[in-house]
């Protein structure tokens, strides 16, 4: 048991790993409009498989292995994709290149920011609310910077 929960624990680890070469690679060198769709379907994916998952937390980690009450601290990556994954939008939003595509990203990003702020207001734990400090305030930097024409 404690081998599976080492094992479960690395590609948490991991995974930690790939949100942030994700958010290194996309916010240092250009991106693709090849990369920006696969990111986007990425998060309608997400988004469906919250539709369909009544008790998302304890199905995710009963099918990763964690059983009982030795589930990770997953925060870290709750927080850090949900950044990285704004930053992309708001990218993409003010991209004179991608003009033709505003509305399908102005409504993704409204859809996500509706889901975060809507999770959030659920956050029951101080230190929960505390790490979402950061996203609060890139969600509401970069609202505020976008161009009165847009809104």
């Amino acid at each position: 048991d404690q081998k599976l929960f080492a094992g479960l624990l690395i590609k948490c680890v991991v995974q930690l790993e790939l949100i942030q070469t994700i958010d290194n690679i996309v916010f240092y060198p250009a991106t693709s409009k090849k990369e920006d769709a696969e990111h986007m379907a990425a998060a309608q994916s997400k988004s469906r498989r919250r539709k369909y998952c009544p008790d998302k937390k304890s199905l995710l980690f009963t099918s990763r292995g964690f059983k009982g009450k030795s589930k990770p601290n997953l925060l870290k990556q709750e927080t850090s994709s949900l950044a990285c994954c704004l930053r992309i939008l708001f990218r993409m939003y003010v991209d004179e290149n991608r003009r033709d595509s505003w509305d399908s990203i102005q409504q993704r990003l409204l859809s996500v920011c509706s889901e975060a702020l809507a999770y959030f207001i659920t956050v029951n734990s101080e230190s929960h609310r505390e790490a979402w400090t950061n996203l609060l305030l890139l969600l509401l930097t970069k609202t505020l910077k976008i161009s009165d024409e847009k809104v």
